[in-house]
């Protein structure tokens, strides 16, 4: 197993409310968890133009909209937040045929009051287990599964955990954050070259 620890800068990828910081996916894909059949489940501002993303609503409309990283270019208090999901369902049960992706990332609200703060979602919050029964289920054999949460994700009868990390970001903007990586048991599929392209995406 590999693992370690990560340190980010406090700046965002996207003004989404939540989002992962930059230099985030530049990192995975030089350590190597990266593949090119991607999907991403509650994928919020996520734009991997490559991948499938999977949010449970076009539109995220926090409640809360006082605290300091909403704001516009201008100050601008921002109300609205356009997700860029091109699939519009519950993660935790897509829909989606069995075995679809060779690379599955998870990275939910990590608890019921940032669920209701940042996307007003507590009515369906869920822990990080429900979210990674559908992972698993939609990964190809050999394929990764990615979480990021607050919680230590639980351990899955179908697949092992090959890599274990935790992050934070500089100046503070989250709590440590825990990475784990799973991959489903099976011999995995002949791949392209997406995962040795140099381009920093998403």
């Amino acid at each position: 197993m590999r693992e370690g620890i990560k340190v980010f800068s406090g700046k965002s990828r996207t003004r989404y409310p939540g989002s992962l910081p930059v230099g985030f996916f530049k990192w995975l894909r030089k350590e190597g968890w990266w593949r090119d059949r991607r999907l991403y489940l509650c994928s919020g501002g996520i734009s991997d133009a490559e991948a499938d993303r999977v949010d449970i609503q076009r539109t995220c409309r926090p409640p809360d909209a006082r605290r300091g990283h909403r704001t516009g270019e201008r100050g601008e208090r921002i109300r609205e937040f356009q997700t860029n999901a091109n699939i519009i369902a519950d993660a935790r049960a897509t829909g989606i045929e069995s075995e679809s992706y060779n690379w599955v990332m998870i990275d939910p609200p990590y608890s019921p009051s940032l669920a209701h703060d940042l996307y007003d979602t507590e009515e369906v919050y869920s822990g990080i287990g429900a979210f990674l029964n559908e992972g698993v289920r939609l990964a190809t054999p050999g394929g990764y599964v990615l979480t990021v949460t607050y919680e230590i994700p639980p351990l899955h009868p179908e697949a092992e955990i090959v890599g274990r990390y935790f992050f934070y970001q500089i100046p503070p903007v989250r709590n440590a954050t825990a990475l784990f990586i799973y991959r489903k048991f099976g011999e995995p599929e002949v791949e392209g070259l997406g995962k040795w392209c140099d381009a920093d995406r998403p």
